[in-house]
């Protein structure tokens, strides 16, 4: 007899088994009406398109979980460990539906199946693997724990209960199994186990109590995982696919922008201010540390950790939040989110390279959180870094953040015949040069040598010479949204009198706001970057070339070229068919490559020399054993070059922008008229 078909000192067991289900789901119900309350705080958050298509990714992504595999590229272990916890329980929670569930409306439909052989047999299975990932993780977590890593003891619990439940499931198949006198072979722990039994001698009523307690005690950890799990760490379990579904529609290269018609206020200064799916973002993160283990900020000692950041940003939520539910105005007692939840310094730690968002399995977005604060602190406070700040009035007064200079952006010309656009407009594509190659004395040779190659491929190209402005990124990323919404719209009306359909650019942070910032304010160009012109003109032969000396030469994945826009295969490729040897890979390279320390204004930004983001990137290039380091960012370039001469390996290790490679390497002009240029 089923155990909820028992009476228990004149209790019937469906009682029982109805009244703790109630009590269990209510409390859950209760947490989780809450923790939504708490989302309706945040502000509105704009549409969600192609809610089919997000439904088929986030499946893909959850259920084979893609989105923990993807850490083995990494070779990190762990993401196959919570796999096998993730896959266990998919099975054991279907098996909880068919075996539990249905049981408590009295259909036992599967009692004594073929179908109830197989399934648990198949239980039998996924709980040995789940217990052998439990032993890993406690090893892991509180042996051998690396440092991203917290000892908690939530994680403790939880790894507990999770082996209770899988040895109560051998149990009480084992206590069944010598009751009925089963002798079958499967499902196979447990026929063993109920071997082990029965050679006991337990009396029939021993094996009926055994066979109960094993069953309800199973029960009773099921619904305490219910009510635990909203209220610990452990809620990312269930909200995490939500998180996933919702994320932003956005390119991921592209920031939110904000209406400066209508915006009451700039940025973010209270929890409040983010938006409700920005809010959702904090219940999600599991606390992994993996956003930790990847920011170079952190790795280079500084204050920001993106851990720490989310983590704070939740609990101040879930503090602060029931006050302002009843329309409690600002607390004098209560910490301000910007200075005091989270450091000014951390927020202006950030290089915005993304590597947070890459490694984090859950879909969380740091990156627009610390922009939306930056966004405050610079258009309602008025407060930047010193250095920043000249940077800025540079951008404002000469449209460039390259406050020292008195180069023009025509100077790097000379010797070149490369027409501007205002003397012939007629050119299949626009070279678009940016500040750092037009206005940075060692840049100007990867502008040049750009030109160069172009035009060695029978690309007809223009520039805008002295009509071009900064793009804006510095701007939108040191949180001056109205600066660069100004230089934006400037741009895109120069571009659009000359009626410009392609663009190319050799800088990532110009390619990633041309092509994904712009199209927010009407913008619509096909841009691409020089890395993916080069390696289009060489598969078409269209450049003659002879393999350079290069030596043992690698390539740098520059952030804003490779996680915010997935280029990694044209670089290489260029830089393949230009070498002598086989390039090698940097232990740290593509999706997981290691930022310079230039972006997010930081090309502009003083900072302590022994926190540099790009000594730390130095030292892993020098490890490597390289003599040539292959760049296509010119922020990556000045930062290596200006690295190399701290560590004092600047005459053993050369850096080159890829334009440069490829213009060392040029035989003859090709002869080939092109039409035009497009990436392979």
């Amino acid at each position: 007899m089923s155990p909820v078909g028992a009476t228990y000192f004149g209790v019937p067991g469906y009682l029982i088994f109805w009244a703790l289900f109630a009590v269990a789901f209510g409390l859950f119900l209760q947490r989780m009406s809450h923790l939504f309350s708490l989302l309706r705080l945040g502000q509105r958050e704009g549409d969600f398109p192609g809610m089919g298509r997000r439904a088929r990714d986030m499946l893909v992504e959850v259920f084979p979980q893609w989105c923990n595999l993807k850490s083995l590229s990494r070779k990190d272990l762990a993401g196959m460990g919570h796999a096998l916890l993730f896959w266990g329980f998919a099975l054991f929670f279907i098996s909880y539906i068919l075996f539990i569930g249905l049981t408590g409306f009295g259909l036992n439909i599967f009692e004594g199946s073929v179908f109830e052989r197989a399934f648990s047999s198949a239980l039998d299975v996924a709980a040995l693997l789940v217990i052998l990932a439990v032993v890993w993780a406690a090893i892991r977590r509180y042996i051998s724990r690396p440092a991203r890593l917290e000892t908690s003891a939530e994680a403790g619990i939880i790894l507990l209960l999770i082996v209770a439940l899988m040895l109560l499931h051998y149990s009480i198949e084992g206590f069944d199994l010598a009751g009925s006198g089963d002798s079958s072979f499967w499902p196979p722990l447990g026929a063993a186990l109920a071997g082990v039994i029965e050679r006991s001698g337990l009396a029939d009523t021993a094996l009926t109590t055994g066979y109960r307690l094993s069953w309800w005690l199973h029960y009773a950890i099921i619904l305490g995982f219910m009510v635990y799990v909203p209220r610990s760490k452990h809620l990312h379990i269930l909200l995490s696919p939500m998180n996933i579904l919702f994320r932003s529609p956005r390119p991921k290269g592209a920031l939110k922008p904000i209406d400066l018609e209508t915006a009451e206020s700039f940025g973010v200064s209270m929890i409040q201010g983010f938006t409700w799916k920005q809010l959702l973002d904090l219940y999600t993160c599991a606390v992994c540390g993996r956003c930790q283990e990847s920011c170079p900020a952190h790795l280079s000692g500084k204050v920001l950790n993106p851990k720490e950041v989310i983590q704070d940003l939740k609990h101040h939520l879930l503090e602060r939040g029931p006050a302002l539910l009843k329309g409690a105005s600002d607390d004098e007692n209560a910490p301000a989110l910007i200075g005091g939840v989270i450091a000014e310094e951390a927020i202006w730690d950030c290089t915005t390279c993304r590597a947070c968002q890459q490694a984090c399995p859950v879909a969380i977005e740091h990156v627009d959180k610390i922009v939306d604060m930056r966004r405050n602190l610079a258009m309602e406070r008025g407060e930047f870094p010193e250095s920043a700040q000249g940077a800025l009035k540079s951008l404002s007064s000469r449209e460039h953040p390259w406050r020292g200079t008195t180069a023009t952006r025509t100077d790097w010309l000379d010797g070149l015949e490369v027409r501007t656009l205002a003397d012939n407009s007629n050119v299949e594509v626009l070279y678009w040069v940016g500040c750092t190659a037009a206005l940075e004395e060692r840049n100007m040779k990867v502008a040049r040598d750009t030109a160069r190659v172009l035009q060695a491929a029978g690309v007809k190209m223009g520039v805008l010479g002295a009509e071009e402005s900064c793009c804006g990124d510095p701007a939108r990323r040191l949180g001056d949204e109205y600066l660069f919404q100004t230089l934006c719209q400037k741009n895109i009306e120069v571009l659009n009198g000359y009626k410009v359909r392609q663009i190319v650019t050799s800088c990532p942070h110009c390619f990633n706001t041309l092509k994904n910032e712009y199209p927010q304010f009407g913008g619509d160009f096909e841009v691409i970057h020089h890395s993916q012109l080069i390696a289009s003109l060489i598969s078409e032969g269209r450049l003659k070339l002879k393999r350079e000396a290069t030596g043992r030469a690698t390539y740098h994945d520059s952030c804003y070229l490779g996680r915010y826009n997935d280029v990694y295969r044209p670089p290489r490729e260029v830089l393949a068919a230009v070498s002598r040897s086989r390039p090698v890979e940097l232990a740290r390279s593509g999706p997981n490559s290691f930022c310079c320390g230039g972006g997010g204004g930081h090309m502009w930004m003083e900072e302590d020399p022994d926190k540099r983001v790009s000594l730390r990137r130095a030292e892993q290039i020098i490890d490597a054993r390289v003599d040539t380091v292959a760049t296509a960012c010119p922020y990556c370039l000045s930062m290596f070059e200006d690295a190399f001469k701290a560590k004092g390996v600047a005459e053993s290790i050369r850096v080159a922008d890829l334009s440069e490679i490829v213009a060392a390497a040029l035989e003859a002009p090709a002869t080939k008229s092109g039409s035009t240029a497009r990436p392979a």
